[in-house]
C-alpha cells in the first residue's frame, strides 16, 4: 500500500545562481555525505544539486512532513545502485521518522529538460 506520492520541479538556472554566490558551502548545507562526496566527482554540480534538492523536496512531501516534523535537508537523499537507477538514503533521524511514519521501502525518479529538473518519489507503507 501506498504511504504517499510526491513531486518536485526545480530550475536548473534558480540552482546555478545559488551555486556561484555560496559554492561548495550551498552542496555542503544540501547534501548528505554520500551525496557530497558524489557531487565533487560530477562535472555538471548545478545539475546534480538541483537533482538532488527536488528529489529531496518530493520526498519529504511523500512523507507528508515537508522539512518539519524531525525531517531536515541532511536526513534524506539519493544515491545511485550498482545499475544507476536512483535510490532513497536516510540519515539515522530520517529513519527514525520512517519508523514512526509506518514508511517502509521508497522509490524515486529523476529527470530533466530545457532546464526544468524533475523528480517524482512514492513511499510504501511498512
Amino acid at each position: 500500500m501506498i504511504h504517499g506520492i510526491g513531486t518536485d520541479v526545480v530550475r536548473l538556472e534558480r540552482i546555478q545562481r545559488i551555486l556561484e554566490r555560496h559554492g561548495e558551502r550551498f552542496a555542503k548545507h544540501l547534501l548528505m555525505p554520500q551525496e557530497l562526496q558524489a557531487y565533487r566527482h560530477d562535472s555538471r554540480s548545478a545539475r546534480f544539486l538541483a537533482m538532488r534538492f527536488a528529489a529531496k523536496e518530493a520526498v519529504v512531501k511523500a512523507m507528508g512532513t515537508g522539512f518539519a516534523h524531525g525531517m531536515w535537508l541532511r536526513d534524506c537523499g539519493v544515491a545511485p545502485n550498482d545499475w544507476g537507477k536512483p535510490e532513497i538514503i536516510w540519515s539515522a533521524q530520517g529513519q527514525q521518522v520512517c519508523e514512526r511514519l509506518g514508511i517502509g521501502e521508497g522509490h524515486v525518479t529523476l529527470t530533466d529538460e530545457a532546464e526544468l529538473i524533475i523528480a517524482v518519489a512514492v513511499l510504501m507503507r511498512r
